[in-house]
């Protein structure tokens, strides 16, 4: 049994290699590296092509013309091309630790047990680290003041989303479900976590599995500090912005049934912002 890990890069080289090394001290060891550069004009090939040569079985490295697709639309290009019964999600700055495959893999499979034949997603929770893997906060959700329960109500989940790509293990049946990404999809992960949520099962592991490092190049982990600087005040100073937000929001959600409301997403934001504040 294989599982395919997906690696999208773009001007990766700082930290690449770290993590690297972190996929092959796992201790499951039945997994393939699936590869997509965005563009890169760094190292990023160089360190690549170094972990190919030493470890020719566990590297796949698409080879397409160099395109600058954005995160979303290369991590589509690589579920896609993945045939893995189980498929995870890999950002080129973090640090997996080792039990990160085998933890996760095992609660989708006792997921599966349960309600066989359904699409199935399971995620963990990070420990956030500064750009040299010195601990910031020992949880991710505890940090941000976000509940895994969210995955259980649509309208929470889609203003916080406690699952990062990072995290999220998927099986077969949820890739199918997921794809293509519709164009009001914010994000890849965001848009999986909401479909498997609707009409799959979801669980998660309450642990955390891999480093998440913040730095100033981060593309998507700097949602980490925007989300922990968001205030009722703030919203009230921007309520334009908010209301751009909820509608982008409320878009996605459509994707999924037209039956969701804008006021009742704007009133679980509010709910969340009166707890932040607090």
């Amino acid at each position: 049994m294989i599982v395919d890990i997906l690696l999208s890069t773009y001007n990766s080289g700082d930290y690449l290699k770290e993590l690297l090394e972190s996929l092959i001290a796992q201790s499951f060891t039945d997994w393939r590296l699936l590869v997509r550069d965005d563009g890169s004009v760094d190292n990023t090939f160089l360190i690549l092509n170094n972990f190919r040569v030493k470890n020719s079985s566990k590297i796949t490295i698409i080879d397409e013309p160099k395109q600058n697709l954005g995160p979303k639309r290369s991590f589509e290009k690589l579920l896609e091309y993945s045939s893995a019964e189980y498929i995870m999600f890999c950002d080129h700055d973090d640090y997996w630790l080792p039990d990160k495959i085998l933890d996760t893999l095992t609660l989708i499979r006792e997921l599966e047990k349960q309600y066989p034949n359904k699409p199935a997603l399971v995620f963990s929770d990070l420990r956030v680290v500064d750009e040299y893997l010195q601990e910031i906060h020992s949880s991710f959700w505890k940090y941000l003041k976000i509940s895994p329960d969210n995955i259980f109500n649509t309208y929470k989940l889609l203003i916080n989303n406690p699952a990062p790509g990072c995290t999220v293990i998927i099986n077969k049946k949820a890739k199918e479900l997921v794809l293509p990404f519709p164009e009001q999809a914010r994000m890849h992960d965001w848009w999986i976590v909401l479909k498997v949520a609707e009409s799959g099962v979801i669980n998660y592991l309450n642990k955390t599995t891999i480093l998440y490092r913040q730095h100033k190049k981060n593309e998507i982990g700097t949602e980490a500090e925007a989300i922990k600087h968001t205030s009722l005040l703030s919203h009230i100073a921007n309520i334009s912005h908010t209301i751009k937000r909820n509608k982008e929001s409320l878009e996605m959600m459509k994707c999924l049934s037209k039956d969701y409301s804008l006021l009742k997403l704007f009133y679980y934001k509010l709910r969340i912002s009166l707890s932040k504040f607090r």
